[in-house]
């Protein structure tokens, strides 16, 4: 047996006091990799002196030793123990990068991750996607940037199962909406600049429709209010019923766009029962007939509009074959009646 691993032996053992306490201070004769490990087993020993100076002498660790221990030779209790107490940047990030660093210990500290951390945090994709929680405890962060919020949006839209993160409520997420700043909106849309196109961009934004949709939801509510003609035609067909209804409910639409609106396929079932709940739209015959024709409306709804239809339009309704059958047969009963 060496003397050092002697040495070690008789720390571990607790039988020599003394030596425990030149231990937990850091008067030992053993590498970092060596000492840190036991510093840290004694911060928590029952003896509250040695426990204390464990404790002092693992805050005055220099960083550079510290971050070198934690990149490299830091095993799980370690990596815990500055985790959870560093406040030291380049320690925290060390531990953050660590491929092996515990899921659960990422969530405890994503709270409290200051700005220059987070991007580190959400950065590990592996970690995320294996443990979401760590995602759901990064947004509870006071500190959250931008940059963060983006990308957790990113992360519930397009990387984590939909069982896997609590759905935001319509209301958290109008909230955001209404957070955003234009500073946040243009970064974002820089952001969005960079990614692959695919097609002509949109004039008003310089963004193509598939750059606008990889926005975060708020930031896609936050756009459609106010938005010209071309970048509502592409939000009125997002996939996120909150974010079409916005395109609705937050412009004045003149009823030829309505009437488009209503005829189109590509709108979520939550846009075309939107429509007659407004009276000065749905009294329009062109929209109503529009719904009436659209296959994706509602059952009771398109059947509470047909008999509103011309007898031509009955007819035509009747041998429409694209629409539900109920329609169909009662457009047929009342194009009948009518003789």
């Amino acid at each position: 047996m060496t003397t050092q691993s002697s040495l070690l032996d008789q720390i571990l053992s607790g039988t020599n006091r003394q030596l425990q306490v030149l231990a937990a201070s850091g008067l030992v004769p053993l590498p970092p990799e060596e000492l840190l490990p036991i510093q840290v087993a004694l911060a928590s020993s029952p003896d509250g002196d040695v426990a204390t100076k464990a404790q002092e002498a693992l805050e005055s660790v220099e960083p550079r030793v510290a971050t070198n221990f934690l990149a490299h030779h830091a095993g799980e209790s370690e990596l815990t123990y500055f985790g959870l107490r560093s406040t030291l940047l380049p320690v925290l990030e060390a531990v953050v990068r660590r491929r092996d660093v515990p899921r659960d210990l990422l969530a405890h500290m994503a709270p409290n991750l200051a700005a220059e951390l987070q991007e580190a945090l959400v950065l590990r994709q592996d970690a995320i996607v294996e443990h979401p929680e760590i995602l759901v405890a990064l947004e509870r962060n006071p500190q959250l940037t931008a940059y963060s919020k983006r990308r957790i949006w990113e992360y519930r839209e397009h990387l984590l199962p939909r069982d896997k993160v609590p759905p935001k409520k319509p209301e958290e997420i109008q909230a955001e909406a209404e957070a955003l700043t234009e500073e946040e909106i243009q970064e974002a849309i820089e952001e969005a600049r960079e990614r692959p196109s695919d097609g002509n961009p949109e004039e008003s934004t310089g963004l193509t429709d598939a750059q606008i949709r990889s926005l975060s939801i708020p930031m896609r509510i936050k756009m459609a209010r106010g938005a010209n003609r071309q970048v509502r035609s592409i939000l009125i067909r997002d996939p996120n019923a909150q974010v079409a209804l916005a395109v609705l409910l937050a412009n004045s639409l003149p009823d030829q766009e309505v009437e488009q609106i209503a005829n189109s396929r590509g709108v979520v079932t939550e846009v075309l029962a939107e429509i007659p709940k407004r009276r000065e739209w749905i009294r329009k015959y062109s929209i109503a007939k529009a719904l009436v024709k659209n296959p994706r409306t509602q059952l009771a709804t398109s059947i509470g509009l047909v008999p509103r239809m011309t007898k031509r339009d009955l007819r035509d309704l009747a041998r429409d074959k694209n629409i539900p059958d109920g329609v169909r047969s009662i457009a047929r009963r009342l194009y009948m009646a009518r003789g």
